[in-house]
């Protein structure tokens, strides 16, 4: 960019990490604070001038520092603010006592100050308003003068001679040791030049040296120099004059500081320069501690910067083994079971991410100097059974001094995303399907249930005139128990292609299940199943269809007596009630063969069944699932039931807010 085509200056031109730092620089200044553009809009404020005004820096930002609510209390406050960024746009600093309003109205007095940013050029490139309260201001000053007391008692309490001057070499305060010593008060060299001193007059090189010493220290440069003098008549003694610029904020030396010392009995030429020598390497070594710091802090950024990626890093040498994992990427070996310490020096197909020597092998037969790019999915294996799919991206390192090549490689876990994707479409597929469906059973549910419903009453008008020892009873009676089972089969086809509505009442689960279990508890105890009831007598109440509701434990009992009976694997079945915050809860439990881990995704899938063919329709958990979702609950199958299977059923109280349960799920 031609140096001449500057960007306007703005927060929107600065990098985040900037922003961060100069709004926490800000927000550590007392004062009212900000920054404006030249044309007086409001870029940034600090917290003090935020809170004083009662105002959030989104507010605050674009608006003009005119009308601002701490320069809008009256038009003569206008004028004056717009003459203050006049001047400080010519490089001034202007200075104005004024007031402003807190968002109680109060009037409070302050001093202003605009002062001009440069940049690199010299060219004014923004503005900082400051605003200091008088109060704040009277109070910092008495603390400042009770700190200048102290300051000068402690210098006062020094062995060495210490006078503070002007920049440009005149005496504004000593230390009591200095004014002892040459038989003065402060009132008689108060703003006389250090260098036309009484005794030092008499040495016309030594006052010269003075001179350049304290102009150095003018110039910003901190210096010193060895002179001879007498304090006391025929006492010619070394000094050691050492000058020290002291700076305000803005980097102007405001005054120095002048220690003079007696280092005629003490220090030799020899020792002089072993003492240079020394500090020369302490400032040295204080040095390269700052850029060994410096280097440590910007290593150990760039280390917390990889170490807390949300997605795993591996560098890898030029032969493609790793130098380095962060810790995401190290959770995800330990995942199939290759710890940490193993993992250094290693290759990725090593490590089992396949398919890694196809590309990496390919990539290595590249030129050196060709910069290449890639993007792979990739599996995890480790010989067990967690299978991790991987996407992957790698890039190339080169660093220019060594010329060493490497890979960075960043790996993400996409495994849940892919089951997620793989879901949704399994949805779609079902959803499609019960859209099949619904039309399917709309067309036969009518040709098929008025047959059925003459089959059963003729069947039923003819058993009336039968014995019941007779041959036609018994066919006649097998004719009705199978008309029903079919009726029975096209009204559960009904309730999956098209949901019945809910007449929903407040219902005691408890009642429900008895009910159940009484109906059929001969045809169980005939099979050897005993049913244990585990009921909660003080069981709150759902809401919810009390017909629908007995379908579901009369499914759920079905099921569970024809997985024991057809496996030979058990012989007992619990219905278990209890209340848990805002749910009522019921468990359906036996100690049957249980459900394959293969199976238990598609358990509540229409039609799935694990019976022979002609012995289930799969639809009993179906239906259940949905009636048990319109009463705003859900069904779980339970992980660490040892053998057997529970069932895990949650509908929300009708004792407790709605909303809260919908939280808990």
């Amino acid at each position: 960019m031609n140096p001449s085509q500057k960007k306007p200056f703005g927060i929107a031109h600065a990098s985040d990490e900037l922003v961060r730092i100069l709004a926490f620089a800000f927000d550590q200044i007392d004062t009212l604070a900000g920054v404006i553009d030249k044309d007086g809009t409001m870029l940034f404020a600090n917290r003090s001038a935020l809170k004083t005004v009662g105002q959030t820096l989104k507010q605050v930002i674009g608006s003009s520092f005119r009308d601002s609510p701490w320069r809008n209390h009256s038009p003569e406050a206008k004028r004056l603010t717009d003459e203050m960024i006049e001047k400080a746009c010519r490089g001034e600093t202007p200075i104005l006592e004024d007031s402003l309003k807190d968002p109680d109205g109060r009037v409070i007095q302050a001093i202003f100050s605009i002062t001009p940013i440069r940049d690199e050029n010299g060219e004014i490139i923004a503005l900082v308003p400051e605003g200091k309260i008088i109060s704040d201001i009277k109070a910092l000053q008495a603390k400042l003068e009770n700190e200048r007391r102290e300051m000068q008692q402690w210098i006062d309490s020094m062995g060495s001679f210490v006078a503070k001057c002007t920049p440009d070499g005149k005496v504004i305060s000593c230390n009591q040791p200095f004014l002892s010593s040459m038989q003065l008060n402060l009132e008689s060299i108060q703003g006389k030049y250090i260098c036309d001193l009484t005794r030092l007059k008499r040495f016309k090189n030594h006052q010269e040296k003075l001179q350049r010493v304290l102009f150095d220290a003018r110039d910003g440069i901190k210096s010193s120099v060895e002179i001879n003098f007498s304090i006391e008549q025929n006492d010619d003694r070394s000094y050691l004059f050492n000058a020290s610029p002291v700076r305000d904020p803005s980097g102007r030396v405001i005054f120095v500081a002048l220690e003079i010392t007696d280092i005629s009995e003490q220090v030799k030429l020899r020792e002089l320069t072993l003492k240079k020598e020394k500090e020369y390497t302490k400032r040295l070594e204080k040095e390269v501690s700052k850029i060994k710091k410096r280097l440590e802090a910007t290593e150990q950024f760039y280390k917390n910067l990889i170490d807390a990626n949300p997605t795993g890093v591996l560098f890898l040498n030029h032969n493609g083994c790793v130098i380095f994992a962060n810790p995401k990427m190290e959770q995800y070996f330990e995942k199939v079971g290759i710890k940490k310490d193993l993992i250094g020096g290693k290759s990725l197909s090593s490590l089992h991410m396949y398919p890694a020597d196809q590309f990496w092998r390919k990539d290595l037969m590249r030129s050196e100097n060709e910069t290449v790019f890639g993007q792979k999915r990739m599996i995890l294996n480790n010989n067990s059974s967690a299978v991790y799919c991987l996407e992957v991206l790698f890039g190339p390192i080169k660093i220019p001094e060594s010329g060493v090549m490497g890979k960075v490689v960043v790996v993400n876990d996409v495994t849940e995303r892919i089951k997620l994707e793989s879901d949704l479409l399994n949805a779609r597929i079902l959803a499609e399907k019960m859209n099949s469906l619904a039309l399917f059973v709309s067309g036969i549910a009518h040709e098929m249930n008025n047959p059925l419903t003459s089959i059963l009453g003729c069947a039923e008008h003819l058993i009336e005139d039968q014995t019941h020892d007779s041959e036609a009873y018994g066919a006649l009676k097998i004719i009705i128990e199978d008309a029903g089972r079919a009726s029975r089969i096209v009204r559960n086809l009904l309730s999956v292609a098209y949901p019945q509505k809910s007449n929903c009442t407040p219902i005691c689960l408890n009642d429900i299940i008895k009910y159940i279990v009484n109906v059929h508890i001969e045809q169980v105890r005939k099979k050897d199943i005993r049913i244990i009831l585990d009921l909660c007598e003080e069981i709150n109440s759902i809401i919810g269809d009390h017909t629908q509701l007995q379908q579901v434990v009369a499914n759920f009992l079905q099921n569970a007596v024809d997985a024991i009976e057809e496996s030979g694997i058990g012989d007992q079945i619990i219905f278990r009630t209890l209340n848990q915050d805002e749910w009522v809860v019921m468990e359906i439990e036996d100690n049957g063969p249980g459900i394959s881990e293969e199976n238990q995704p598609k358990l509540f899938d229409p039609f799935f069944t694990t019976k022979p063919p002609g012995k289930g329709t799969g639809l009993g958990l179906s239906i259940n699932y949905n009636v048990i979702q319109r009463c705003n609950g859900f069904i779980s199958l339970a992980q660490d039931v040892p053998s057997g299977t529970r069932f895990i059923v949650k509908i929300h109280s009708a004792e407790v807010p709605e909303a809260s349960a919908k939280k808990e799920k």
